[in-house]
């Protein structure tokens, strides 16, 4: 009968994410490389001066930050757009988030992405302390291992003859480290630099990509001094 249970729960509907949106969704300029967080937007700062990025923060009933959304804009939404505006009819005070856009969700246990072109699995974060007091940050991705998953019927004998270990379900790949301002990726490969809220990418990065460390930047401003805007409540 627990071969049964298993079998029923392994055999769930899978979870299937949006389709992709039209190739009008594109990145305007793909050779955009610097950006400047100016909430709820993330400009490119060099190749052109126009919002890439919108963000929508969710809240506690208490109003502390429990959540934080991002999402790529549109090319006509960037087009319409310039600099910040301290005019209340500037264009892009008036974008409104496009939740079915979103890209990756923000929370201090995680990040996940919601679309065919992000990472799945659960992107945490890990900061702590070198012998010499350099504070860094470690963004570690965890994905199912399909060998040691417990909902699945073929590995039940190993369970009974073992038992069941969660750290076992999951593999875990280092992403990117962070330390004085320096992104290296898992292989130690420098990818970006950061000073505040100005963030840069380096050398050739496709469009998933500079998606994903644009987000990861994000989680870690958003965790480490917060994030918060005008009217965000």
């Amino acid at each position: 009968d627990q071969h049964n249970v298993l079998r029923s729960i392994a055999t769930a509907p899978p979870t299937f994410y949006p389709p992709e949106p039209p190739p009008d969704y594109a990145t305007v300029d793909a050779l955009a490389s610097s950006f400047r967080l100016d909430a709820p937007f993330v400009y490119a700062t060099k190749t052109s001066n126009t919002p890439r990025y919108q963000l929508m923060q969710e809240f506690t009933r208490s109003g502390k930050p429990r959540k934080l959304s991002v999402r790529r804009l549109l090319p006509s939404e960037t087009r319409s757009a310039s600099l910040p505006s301290s005019s209340l009819d500037s264009p892009v005070l008036r974008l409104r988030y496009d939740e079915d856009g979103t890209m990756y969700t923000i929370t201090t246990y995680e990040m996940r992405g919601h679309r065919s072109s992000t990472l799945a699995g659960s992107i945490k974060l890990e900061t702590g302390m070198s012998v010499l007091g350099a504070k860094w940050t470690k963004f570690w991705l965890f994905t199912k291992n399909a060998r040691r998953d417990s909902l699945n019927p073929e590995n039940e004998a190993r369970l009974l003859k073992y038992g069941y270990h969660a750290d076992e379900e999951w593999d875990k790949r280092l992403l990117f480290s962070v330390k004085r301002g320096v992104w290296e990726d898992g292989e130690r490969r420098r990818v970006a630099v950061e000073n505040g809220r100005e963030f840069e990418t380096l050398g050739e990065v496709s469009g998933p990509r500079r998606d994903l460390l644009v987000s990861c930047w994000l989680k870690r401003v958003w965790m480490g001094e917060g994030i918060r805007w005008e009217d965000d409540v």
